[in-house]
């Protein structure tokens, strides 16, 4: 998969027929004419979670994955596209689901012309969502992934817990003390809202954006793994 990714990533749609009409049209691109997309194929079988911090969603993940066999794809977005721009993936990560002000923008740009603008950022992004939904038989986390893909094809979670909980969880793997843990997960969170909201014009914390809500507090992390692996065989998504 991630071959394809890279051989494809930041081509025009109508640059790889087999990809016409699933990645977001260019402006200015023309659109397939209707009896071309009779023969276009869809994405999926794909899974996005999102996820409130520190909720165990990215762990939640990984167990289906591996229990699935299909691929993740977390922080290996962001060195994706590092690899293709020829950049460091912590100067990406600067601009990964973080709410950045013009001011910040202009300014790191001003110290790295070959960095993008987080509005580029998203737009490849989700170029790469789009791509690895179409190998289908993955699993997105975050991103924004609920948001740039049909919902016909796939599975859309949303992972929370309880502050208390979550706050808990950062202090012990950070080595915080409670308010430490209290501030940094309030800016990762308002970090991860103001992403969805300036990009996607959504609020993360909306329901029916998703077909499930599992707080991984009450389910436990291998709990909702049972319950998302269902509901995969419940949408035909799996055997």
């Amino acid at each position: 998969m991630l071959r394809l990714i890279l051989t494809c990533l930041l081509l025009p749609a109508t640059g790889v027929p087999a990809l016409a009409g699933v990645l977001p049209q260019e402006k200015g691109e023309a659109k397939p004419a209707a009896a071309e997309k009779e023969d276009v194929p869809v994405p999926g079988p794909y899974l996005t979670i999102s996820r409130e911090a520190e909720s165990g969603g990215a762990e939640i993940a990984l167990e289906i994955g591996k229990r699935l066999g299909w691929s993740v794809l977390d922080r290996e977005l962001v060195h994706l596209l590092a690899r293709r721009l020829e950049l460091e993936p912590r100067l990406l990560e600067l601009m990964d689901e973080t709410r950045i002000g013009w001011f910040s923008e202009t300014m790191l740009n001003l110290f790295n012309s070959r960095l993008v603008l987080q509005d580029s950022y998203v737009s490849m992004l989700s170029r790469v969502i789009s791509l690895a939904a179409f190998e289908g038989r993955v699993i997105v986390v975050g991103r924004g992934a609920n948001l740039v893909l049909p919902p016909d094809h796939g599975l859309r979670v949303r992972v929370v817990a309880p502050r208390a909980v979550r706050m808990a969880a950062l202090a012990d793997r950070e080595g915080f003390d409670p308010k430490e843990a209290a501030s940094k997960l309030d800016e990762i969170d308002a970090s991860r809202a103001g992403f969805v909201r300036r990009h996607f014009h959504c609020d993360p914390s909306d329901a029916t954006l998703y077909d499930m809500v599992l707080d991984s507090a009450r389910l436990g992390l291998n709990g909702c793994a049972d319950l998302i692996c269902h509901a995969l065989e419940l949408r035909r998504l799996i055997p």
